[in-house]
């Protein structure tokens, strides 16, 4: 696993109405006072690719709260013990979990089955906007196509 990386399974209750997602519980939602955060909402089309995309300096949150996605990560970080790996994960309606994504990590994703995906993306601390990195620079060596076990 790459190091600085967590993934958090999420609380799920269920009742006749439907069901709630605990996302983040107070104190939680942001580690340490006077952090800067911002949330975005992503809807990305069934089959589609939003791959790469990296932050300098802020820590990113990632939450599929609708349809599933296939999230790709990949260790860009000089330095570190886990440079150049890559990790395939897959989360949304079938298994809840928050992946904590830390600067300098490529990130990918890719909405999976016959549904669009509801991605939730908040990013912590200083950074601004996510790098787009193209296929060519990032040379991650991952194929859409196809699951890694």
């Amino acid at each position: 696993m790459i190091p600085g990386v967590e993934i958090r399974e999420l609380d799920t209750s269920m009742n006749a109405d439907g069901y709630a997602v605990v996302l983040w519980e107070e104190g939680f939602f942001l580690r340490g006072e006077g952090r800067d955060a911002r949330a975005t909402l992503r809807h990305v089309f069934p089959g589609r690719v939003e791959a790469w995309f990296a932050r300098k300096e802020a820590t990113e949150r990632i939450v599929c709260l609708q349809g599933m996605i296939k999230l790709v990560l990949c260790d860009r970080r000089e330095g570190s013990e886990s440079r150049d790996e890559v990790v395939e994960l897959f989360l949304g309606e079938y298994r809840y979990r928050e992946v904590s994504v830390p600067p300098g990590v490529l990130r990918g994703w890719k909405a999976v089955g016959g549904r669009p995906a509801l991605v939730l993306l908040l990013a912590e601390g200083e950074g601004g906007e996510a790098e787009r990195v193209s296929q060519a620079e990032a040379a991650v060596p991952y194929d859409w196509e196809i699951v890694m076990h």
